[in-house]
């Protein structure tokens, strides 16, 4: 029997027919939790479209885990993952984690980034395992490898993670931190160039750097970061007033308290 036909075997004795719907409570605040980990069918920014959006809106549940389910049978990874994502977070039918853990090694050992950083997930919030952020950061590390740039700010949060639950066998790295905010900010990720930024321009854990830390924030701002529109408003508040606003304004427009208490305070000032 084929590899394959194996995993085929498997899932379909894991994989029930129907699901438990979960408790009302539970589904009253999936709108405004989606859980622990990441779906693979993400919505693009400022696009609706995407599996939660799929679940929040489904008035068959069943009949969405009926094609997600046909879907991982037929061999698609992302249906797996988003199956483990559902179980192990119980938003949208009763969670069952131990369930979900196996679906995400599954999904995670066929190459899926988004499988490898949920499993990370598990491990670090210690949903139906022993909390290990020695397994999150060897499953984060996993996700970013295979693409998941996200990853790279999860580790990097995870050095500098101060309390550690339980008796953990883990110490804090503030070095290695902003190595891995590096990594993903030279790739792209848009949290990770607010982090490097910061750092730069403050000082913290490197030589201050204006230069540098400006850069990094204004292309995490480019990329929709608020905070970083902040830090160059208040940044620039001191030194050129045509920046200064225009920051201010740009943070106002991402929906910033701070830069809004500034203008406000600009206009009564005489």
């Amino acid at each position: 029997m084929s590899a394959a036909s194996n995993i085929h075997s498997l899932l379909a004795r894991l994989l029930p027919e129907r699901i438990v719907p979960a408790p009302t409570p539970a589904r009253r605040r999936q709108r405004l939790f989606a859980g622990v980990g990441l779906p693979s069918q993400r919505a693009p920014l400022g696009e609706r479209f995407g599996l939660v959006s799929r679940l929040d809106e489904a008035v068959d549940l069943q009949a969405v885990y009926s094609d997600l389910r046909d879907r991982a049978l037929e061999g698609n990874v992302a249906a797996l993952n988003d199956l483990g994502w559902i179980w192990l977070n119980g938003k949208y039918w009763l969670a069952d984690t131990s369930l979900a853990g196996h679906l995400l090694r599954m999904a995670a050992l066929q190459g899926s980034a988004a499988a490898w950083f949920n499993l990370g997930q598990q491990h670090y919030f210690g949903k139906g395992v022993e909390i290990s952020y020695v397994q999150a950061a060897e499953c984060y590390r996993q996700a970013f490898e295979r693409g998941m740039l996200h990853a790279a700010a999860a580790l990097g949060d995870l050095y500098e993670e101060e309390v550690c639950d339980g008796d953990q066998d883990w110490q804090v790295d503030l070095i290695e931190a902003l190595r891995w905010f590096m990594r993903g900010a030279k790739r792209g990720e848009a949290r990770c160039r607010f982090e490097v930024g910061y750092r730069f321009l403050h000082g913290l854990y490197v030589q201050t750097d204006t230069k540098a830390g400006l850069y990094w924030l204004e292309l995490a701002a480019a990329a929709g970061v608020m905070q970083a529109a902040e830090e160059l408003a208040v940044h620039f508040s001191r030194e050129d007033a045509g920046r200064y606003r225009d920051w201010r304004d740009q943070a106002i427009l991402m929906g910033s308290t701070l830069a809004l208490t500034l203008k406000l305070e600009d206009q009564i000032q005489p």
